[in-house]
């Protein structure tokens, strides 16, 4: 059953039924869930959580609408939606992707179209959405197809945080060198594409609201930066190889 955290810093809310509203079609949401599984159609809620089964991960959905996964005993979070909309719900989409949902709008989705896929949180804590054969369409250190606003590529660091962008067809893969260069690259060994950037381990990278693509390094400095000057640009790798900002259905920018 999807519990509730009691720690005092979070109100948790009882469990609501009804549906939630993904765009402009109903999707039933249940609210039962087992302890380390969101299946179709199920749903997380301000202050709800799902936890692996040994008790060490927590995903839990927080009152700012960011969804969040934690390790017991550390103090930085692993993963997270990189969304922050007061209200939010998060939905394991009964189309197979991962959806997080303010009132009838859906403002980040994660994963491929595959129905019947459900979202587990293992012993390993590597967050996973497996499809009906069992199969991981999407883990917590990918991104697939587009990058949304907050949400980060993350170069290899100690803690495990690396991510990494994928087109939908896996050939082409957009990731962080341990350099901090950021580099597009065909079936894992052609380079197509990199920021150049030197020397910036633990880096990461993110669009912000404003549309501006950044990189940082570990301490927050911006190493390279592309900006669109477009409120809600995203980014997004194709499977034809290219990279490129996009806002609404214009291309602002093709880097490859």
């Amino acid at each position: 059953m999807v519990r509730r955290l009691v720690a005092g810093v979070l109100a948790v809310g009882a469990l609501l039924g009804g549906a939630v509203l993904v765009g402009s079609a109903p999707a039933e949401a249940k609210t039962v869930a087992v302890s380390d599984t969101l299946l179709p159609g199920q749903k997380l809620m301000a202050g709800q959580y799902i936890k692996s089964r040994s008790g060490v991960f927590t995903l839990i959905m927080d009152t700012r609408g960011e969804a969040k996964l934690f390790q017991r005993g550390v103090s930085w979070r692993l993963w997270s939606s990189g969304t922050g909309r007061a209200g939010s719900v998060l939905v394991m989409g009964t189309d197979g992707t991962l959806q997080m949902i303010y009132g009838r709008t859906k403002i980040w989705s994660m994963s491929i179209k595959s129905a019947g896929a459900k979202l587990v949180l293992p012993d390993t804590g590597n967050l996973a959405i497996y499809n009906t054969r069992g199969k991981a369409n999407w883990n917590r250190h990918m991104v697939i197809g587009t990058l949304m606003p907050q949400s980060q590529l993350h170069a290899p660091d100690p803690a495990g945080r690396e991510v990494i962008m994928y087109s939908v067809n896996r050939i082409y893969t957009l990731k962080f060198l341990t350099t901090g260069n950021l580099v597009l690259l065909k079936n894992g060994t052609t380079t197509l594409w990199s920021t150049g950037v030197k020397n910036q381990p633990e880096s990461y990278g993110s669009v912000g609201p404003n549309g501006a693509f950044y990189n940082n390094n570990k301490f927050g400095d911006i190493t390279w930066m592309y900006e669109t000057r477009r409120d809600g640009s995203v980014l997004q790798l194709t499977d034809d190889g290219h990279l490129r900002m996009v806002n609404g259905r214009t291309v602002v920018k093709t880097f490859a």
